[in-house]
């Protein structure tokens, strides 16, 4: 990655082992990245070195529960668990407010925190892709393209189960990425995913897709960044856009050509808004 990494691990108050690295300076505002679904915190590899170079930020990137090095228990599949551990690593760090930047459902875990422990703990946030809600449901038709009732969610467990996750790792990367990816960036990507459970990213899921935060966004008092792809074949930018419309704070920005994965697609520019948006919080 070009910095100094200082690889650490937390142990949650439930006995749960998280990995996580740190780079950065010490003394920066704090940025905590969490990463989506199936994937793991090099998945932002890409945004490591353009951001850093900014100077004035200590980053800290983490492998949620059931995600890359860090511990998948048989119990906790819920959002709301993975909601607790981020306020058990911020306490860690030693309670400094941080920048939490949530990609896909790395969002919903943000806004599964405030619900629960409000943002006493956050100096803003930056959502990336990802609707309040992915089901549809009665006046809600926005939500996820691929995943949204019953009948996809049990799909998605067949393909995940009976596929095998690097066929699945692989169909992730053209369904999210408009722009063709470094090889060695899709390799990682495809190892990372393999590390996971497909049953239990299954349950997750199950867990994450049924989710209604709607009705925690105008709760959310820190400045907030949203970030979409405008081409993004997982959500219609509708769904994305109108967080902004909930969140007294929160600026939307479109990457107009850009998919699920728009960090990796366009890193320089994303590392830049980021940055952005850090010096003015």
């Amino acid at each position: 990655m070009g910095h100094v990494m200082s690889r650490q691990q937390l142990v949650t108050t439930d006995g749960v082992k998280l990995h996580y690295v740190k780079l950065g300076q010490n003394e920066g505002k704090l940025v905590v990245l969490l990463h989506g679904w199936s994937g793991s915190h090099r998945s932002f590899e890409p945004i490591v070195q353009p951001l850093l170079s900014q100077g004035g930020i200590s980053l800290v990137l983490v492998d949620q529960r059931f995600h890359g090095d860090s511990d998948k228990p048989s119990w906790g599949l819920h959002v709301h668990r993975l909601a607790a551990d981020l306020k058990e690593l911020l306490e860690s760090l030693g309670g400094q407010k941080a920048v939490v930047v949530g990609t896909s459902m790395g969002a919903a875990v943000i806004w599964a925190f405030v619900e629960l422990f409000g943002t006493k703990l956050l100096r803003g946030c930056v959502f990336v892709d990802q609707a309040p809600l992915q089901n549809k449901v009665a006046g809600w038709e926005l939500g996820s393209k691929g995943c949204y009732d019953a009948d996809t969610l049990a799909n998605l467990q067949k393909q995940l189960v009976e596929g095998g996750l690097e066929k699945f790792a692989d169909g992730n990367v053209e369904f999210c990425s408009n722009k063709e990816l470094p090889t060695e960036l899709c390799d990682v990507l495809r190892a990372e995913t393999c590390k996971c459970d497909p049953v239990q990213l299954g349950a997750l899921m199950a867990d994450h897709t049924q989710l209604d935060h709607r009705a925690t966004l105008p709760r959310i008092n820190v400045p907030c960044l949203n970030v979409y792809g405008g081409k993004s074949k997982v959500f219609p930018k509708e769904g994305c856009e109108s967080i902004a419309l909930k969140v007294v704070n929160c600026q939307n920005v479109e990457y107009e050509d850009c998919n699920h994965w728009l960090y990796m697609e366009e890193p320089e520019r994303f590392a830049r808004d980021l940055g952005d948006f850090v010096r003015r919080v």
